[in-house]
This record gives C-alpha cells, structure tokens and sequence, in this order.
C-alpha cells in the first residue's frame, strides 16, 4: 500500500455550518461528524469562496476564486474549463481519481453534453457505458437535482430503472400538484434515495482500492441538504422536534441600511436585477416560513441520514485497513438562511448563514491539531493544502492558502482575511465581503452602499455599522485589508532567473 495518504473528500450541499453537534445541535445526533471533530480539527471560522453552487464547486477544483476562473454563477458553462484541476494534478503524481454523486461545475443543461465531450448531448444509453474520466476524475458517477425538485438522471437514474420498482411516483416534478416549498416527510424508501447511492458507490470504491499500490482520491458529493426540504423516513421521524432551535424571522424595518436588493429579496421582486435568467438569491418565502418547522425537521432529518451513511464510509475504510492512511475532510459547498432574517436559501444577502460552512478534517497522522479551531478559512484554501499534505508543489497562480500548519499544529493560523465573492448575475449585482477576525466589510462594484458588521458583538449582523462615526478608522482599515488581499491573490509567482 502506498505511504501517501488517500484522500476521502465528503461534501454536502447547502448545509448550515451550526447543524452539527459540535456546535451544540441537540435536535438529531451527528456521532460520526463528532468524532472527526474531536479528534480531528473543526474550523468554526470557514467559509465558501461564493455562496452559490458552480462557482464554489469550480473553486473546489482548481484553488481559484470565482473572478479568476470565470465560473462566477449557476447557469455558467465556461467555453474553456480550467486546467490543472486537483484531480488532474493528483492523476500526474499517481493517485486513481473518482467522484461519485453531484457536480454542477457547468449549467445544468450543459452538464451532460460536458460530460460527454460534444456539442450535442449524448444518446439515451451514453451513461450505461460510460463511466469517465472527467475533469481529472477517472472514475465517474453522477446524479443531478435535489429531493423533489428533479428528475433523476445520469448514473443515478440507472439505479432506480434497474432496481425493478415504480420509482416514478417519487419524483412529483411533472405533476400538477408539484409544490417546490414542500417541507416534511418523503414518501422515497431510504436505500432509494440519493444519499444511500452516493454512499453506495463510494464504499464500492473504497473496497476496491483496498490492496492497490496506487493511493486515491475521491470525492463522495452528496445533494442533501438542500431544498425542497422533504426527508424519508426513518430519518425524518428521528428528528427531536421539542429541540429544534429556529432562527428568529424579519424584524420590521431591517433593512433600510441596506442594499435595496435585501428588501427586494424579502419581498421576491427582483425585476430591477434580472438579465433575462432570473437572478439566484435568497428569497422571502411566506410558504416556507408557514412551514419552517417542518421545514428544519426535514433538514435535520436529512443531516442525520448523511452522518449515519458516514459511519458505513469510515467502517469500509477500517474494515479494509485504510482508515489510518487516508485524510478525511468533510464540508458543504455554502450555507442556507433557513428563514433567517425572513430569508430562504443561499446567495447575495452577505449572513454568515449562508456564507459560512462546516469544514472537518481527520487523519491520525497528519492532523496533530484537534478540537474546534477559530482560524479563518475558505474552501479555497483545500486544494492548496491537499497537495502540500502529499508533497506536491502548488502550482503557479493557486490562489487558496495552505491550512497544513495549522492540522499539523505548527501555527494558530495561516491568514488574516478571507474573502467570499458573489456576481449572481452578469452585470446587475457584484459583491465582494472581507472578513477578517472580527469584523466583515461588503462593497459593490456598482453603487455607494457597504456594510460593515462586528461579528462579535453582532453574530446576527443586525447592526449596520458602514455610516457609524465610530467606526471610521475600523471601515478604513478594512479597505486597505481588501486591497492588500487582492495584491496578495495572485498565488505563486515563477523564480526570477536573471537580472534582465
């Protein structure tokens, strides 16, 4: 067996970074995702590059922000996708690459023609034959949509026909009486479901590299739980509903301060921004706020789902004498307000809600530091430091930091600021937020708003502070942070040679 480390990377999809145990969740138990953060590392301070699927996603692949490698919204197809992707690189130093479950890395529409390499989409039986590579992943298997909203398809879709059952009453989505704020019980059998065939085909491939020579990659990537927010038994049942904590609503008036794209969020009219696609962001949703109970029931339900499909994941890895070698890491691709502010999903409005994450990372060996960890961190960063952990070089122009002195305890933290974009449309709508320790800094590219927020005394961000006199000096060092943080972006840099 090879002395680098495996690497089993677990994403989920709109998962709130407080729905874990660690953070205090009693409502459902999270065991497994506790014990990576015990005895492995939880950064309590992570955040996505952008709030939104794709340009996250494409970031996950390459260490690039969303401004540099273009994929800046869903609903992008990059005429040219980036190269070197992490997996790519991973193939060149002898790794065997897989990814099982959502990707997302183009339009939704263009997803199979991309998979398939041609200007046409692919016939009816492509995917019975195909099983990669793609982008680097040299296994493949996907599924595409989310609980109710979707048809299936892909490899997934495979699945459900060949399972012998009538799986079409399952997915309401061509009925008339489909209703997209659904929230509560689904009536799909759990070893249905997307979240047990994503489990499935990863400890599938766990199983078989067991006596390779050759270590692996691979990203199990999971679409709970992300709305419509409807969950299977027996998870949703399993919820502790008398221990949900809810968000507390809209509070009359609170966004006068702001951009007035937050009160046109809140009231869904967001005409003035749209470039004929619509423009993805959180909404109000009187429909889900009617429901919200059954709504995070749902989501929790489908948390709990996930963490015990986990406990299957590090058992193969033990069962096959691999749990020792191989790195586990563990987020979500964004947050989800769930009703926050009166808000629904993920997007411009810059909360922590939905630009914040869960990020776990455990290895006996290669992650000495343990325990919660308030270092800041950006999904970014993971690249970069996957492949310093297996003696890689980064390449030239990554952009995301290396967190390996912090796993190996070397240092508190590797960063002062981070950084999370969002540009859900082309022209209309262009955000940028700083965050640093203490504080967040959000400016437009068009307009004099901003916002400034003290995270500490402020978690919330109810309070406005970008026109407050006492916090001048603070806002004008912030805006020199973010100007130094956009010098410092580039990443490496080739050696100079030569005087001339």
């Amino acid at each position: 067996m090879s002395s680098q480390p495996n690497i089993l990377f677990i994403t989920t999809d709109q998962q709130h970074a407080n729905h874990l145990g660690v953070k205090g969740l009693k409502a459902i138990d999270t065991p497994h995702l506790d014990r990576m953060a015990h005895e492995g590392i939880h950064f309590d301070r992570a955040y996505c590059p952008s709030p939104i699927c794709t340009p996250t996603r494409v970031s996950l692949l390459t260490g690039l922000y969303p401004s540099s490698h273009g994929a800046y919204s869903i609903g992008v197809t990059l005429p040219e996708f980036p190269r070197h992707t992490l997996p790519e690189i991973l193939v060149e130093k002898g790794y065997r690459t897989a990814l099982f479950g959502k990707t997302h890395f183009v339009s939704r529409k263009d997803e199979e023609r991309h998979m398939a390499g041609t200007d046409e989409g692919p016939g009816p039986d492509f995917f019975r034959e195909w099983r990669g590579p793609y982008l680097g992943f040299q296994e493949f298997e996907g599924s595409t949509g989310h609980t109710i909203n979707n048809w299936p398809a892909q490899h997934y879709r495979l699945f459900l026909e060949d399972s012998g059952r009538d799986w079409e009453p399952w997915f309401p989505i061509n009925r008339p009486d489909y209703d997209h704020h659904a929230c509560g019980r689904w009536n799909i059998p759990e070893e249905f479901h997307d979240t047990a065939w994503v489990t499935e085909r990863t400890e599938g491939f766990i199983k078989r590299q067991a006596n390779a020579e050759q270590p692996w990659f691979c990203w199990a990537s999971f679409q709970d739980p992300h709305e419509p927010l409807v969950c299977p038994e027996p998870w949703f049942s399993s919820v502790r509903t008398e221990l949900i904590d809810l968000p507390e609503g809209y509070r009359e008036g609170e966004f006068a301060d702001r951009h007035p794209f937050y009160e046109a969020c809140y009231r869904r009219d967001m005409k003035k921004w749209q470039e004929g696609q619509g423009v993805p962001a959180v909404l109000g949703c009187p429909e889900k706020t009617e429901r919200r109970s059954a709504a995070m029931q749902a989501t929790l339900g489908m948390v709990a789902f996930i963490d015990d499909r986990l406990g299957r994941l590090f058992q193969a890895l033990e069962d096959t004498a691999q749990l020792e070698n191989t790195l586990i890491i563990f987020t979500s691709d964004h947050g989800e307000m769930h009703g926050h502010h009166g808000l629904w999903g993920k997007g411009i409005t810059a909360y922590e809600d939905c630009q914040r994450v869960p990020l776990l990372m455990w290895n006996p060996g290669l992650v000495k530091n343990y325990g919660t960890c308030p270092a800041l961190a950006n999904l970014v960063d993971l690249p970069a430091t996957i492949l310093s952990l297996i003696g890689c070089q980064v390449p030239i122009g990554m952009q995301g930091k290396d967190l390996s002195p912090i796993l190996s305890g070397e240092a508190d933290t590797v960063q002062d600021s981070t950084l999370v974009e969002c540009r859900p449309t082309r022209e209309t709508l262009h955000q940028q937020t700083l965050i640093t320790d203490r504080y967040k800094l959000v400016l437009y590219r068009d307009g004099e708003e901003g916002e400034l927020y003290d995270l500490e005394d402020d978690p919330d961000q109810y309070e406005n502070l970008w026109q407050a006199g006492a916090f001048g000096a603070i806002r004008e060092e912030l805006l020199l942070r973010l100007t130094r943080f956009h010098m410092e972006r580039e990443g490496r840099v080739v050696s100079r040679v030569g005087f001339a």
